[in-house]
């Protein structure tokens, strides 16, 4: 089990390095919530954390961690101990603020100083799963666990990759020049022509159906009669014929 527990470590510390650039001596922000959990479980932080990433650590808090938790006073006494064997780091907050508050500002947009989160505390825990690049630390069933990197962090780690595969700005102006070179510039596209009717001195008139009432405009072709010749005399023995009548 402990085996499982150290590859599973190694592996995400791994992805944190190669991706964001996080380096031994490991830096954690501890507050009240994970060493109260701590406490619970009779987990030694100090001892467990180190054996755990097979590494040097920093555990670190603010002071207004622990103004929070004097405020709270006995039920939190015991955790204020222990925050207090840790480094405190420079919050420049003059007046405390929530514990959850403070870390935020530590860490900030980018997490510049490579700071992990070690809590038990909801917002704290949101914000390691929706920002890129904030490795969180959990007590559970008696043991320190780092969770698997967000889908945030996993999603930047390949924006980062795709980045560095990529060709530089100076590569793509020499590409575009050296194409410029070999292939001259490149044609404009041709306008697509639009679609015309058809011309209308090339169609035929539709021949209307008949037995419409529309009539059919059609030539209709005229049979000549051919004249019969008569006779001259024939001619005048009619006439005579008609004058006697």
């Amino acid at each position: 089990m402990k085996v499982k527990r150290g590859k599973h470590a190694r592996r995400i510390l791994t992805f944190y390095k190669g991706n964001f650039g996080f380096e031994p001596p490991y830096k954690i922000l501890v507050d009240g919530t994970f060493c109260k959990a701590a406490l619970s479980f009779k987990v030694n932080i100090a001892e467990q954390v180190p054996k755990y990433f097979e590494s040097e650590v920093k555990l670190i808090t603010s002071a207004c961690v622990m103004a929070e938790c004097e405020l709270f006073g006995s039920v939190l006494y015991g955790p204020l101990k222990v925050l207090r064997q840790y480094e405190v780091a420079k919050c420049g907050h003059k007046k405390p603020v929530s514990a959850s508050h403070c870390l935020k500002s530590l860490i900030r947009k980018r997490n510049k100083l490579k700071y992990m989160l070690a809590t038990q505390d909801p917002d704290l825990t949101e914000l390691s799963r929706t920002k890129p690049g904030i490795p969180l630390l959990y007590i559970a069933h008696n043991t320190v666990t780092i969770e698997a990197p967000s889908e945030a962090s996993k999603e930047k780690a390949a924006n980062v990759i795709a980045e560095k595969l990529g060709p530089t700005e100076y590569e793509h102006n020499v590409l575009t020049k050296l194409k410029l070179e070999e292939f001259g510039e490149q044609e404009k596209k041709k306008k697509k022509k639009k679609m015309k009717g058809p011309n209308p001195l090339s169609c035929k008139s539709k021949k209307l159906k008949a037995g419409l009432h529309t009539p059919i405009k059609e030539k209709k072709l005229r049979r000549k009669r051919k004249r019969v010749k008569v006779a001259e005399h024939i001619r005048e023995h009619f006439k005579q014929q008609i004058l006697t009548s």
